[in-house]
């Protein structure tokens, strides 16, 4: 199936990744993953891009893998938890705009990505073990890692509808706003990074990952602050200062 595909929008500095199935609750197809790992690809690629949303229409921001093709026994090129990592693994930062629901792997595609801004009306589900399954181990992870153990379990092992204002307690959202303003938010967001010195950004981002997991590297991540230290975009910022005057930065 290659009708509905995700797609990609640059707008200078800022990139867009859309779910193009609302009448089936932007469930993803195999089709699909093979295309959101081919659209990371181009992001990681152009160094002009500086941060990306996922986003959709519909009152389902995704509902995750479609279960038909589970079920007829249909093994894509790459798992779903491919694409995941896709997306987690992005140089710059990512925004998940839920405008809608997030339900079944779609809880594990939004928490791919850095910041998670939702509407203040949606909801999550996570039924895997009501369906028999325990979730995939890259998919675990990261919900364990981010959000710790214990609300893990109560998503994972409850399979209730949680509301915004839960997962915005628990950690798993960043922000929250009335529907209405979430594009506007998620705009703001937006600048914000942007307007930040994008080596900076990439090597902090890659830090914070790092160190989030089993065994950082804190040499390595120390080099990458001299080196930053060391950067045309840091002296930028100091005779920016100097001058009262915004930062042109160039990334290097």
């Amino acid at each position: 199936m290659t009708e509905g595909l995700p797609t990609l929008q640059v707008n200078g500095s800022q990139a867009a990744i859309r779910l193009n199935r609302p009448e089936k609750r932007n469930r993803i197809e195999p089709a699909d993953l093979t295309e959101l790992i081919a659209i990371c690809e181009r992001v990681a690629a152009d160094e002009a891009i500086r941060v990306v949303t996922i986003e959709s229409d519909g009152p389902v921001w995704c509902s995750g893998y479609h279960l038909g093709a589970l079920a007829d026994g249909e093994r894509p090129k790459y798992g779903f938890g491919d694409a995941c990592d896709a997306i987690a693994e992005l140089p710059i930062p990512t925004i998940a705009v839920l405008a809608g629901g997030v339900h079944g792997g779609g809880t594990d595609l939004a928490m791919s990505c850095d910041f998670r801004v939702a509407a203040e009306d949606i909801v999550l589900v996570m039924p895997a073990a009501k369906i028999g399954l325990q979730y995939y181990a890259s998919g675990l992870d990261r919900f364990v890692r981010a959000i710790g153990p214990a609300a893990t379990k109560r998503l994972f092992l409850t399979a209730e509808r949680v509301p915004a204002d839960e997962l915005l307690r628990i950690g798993y959202l960043t922000d929250t706003r009335p529907a209405g303003e979430l594009h506007a938010r998620v705009a703001e967001l937006s600048e914000a990074i942007v307007g930040l010195a994008p080596m900076a950004v990439r090597l902090t981002k890659q830090a914070i990952d790092e160190l989030a997991g089993p065994d950082p590297d804190l040499d390595r991540i120390q080099k990458a602050h001299v080196q930053s230290s060391r950067s045309d975009d840091h002296r930028e910022a100091m005779a920016a200062l100097r001058e009262k005057r915004p930062p042109r930065f160039v990334g290097r």
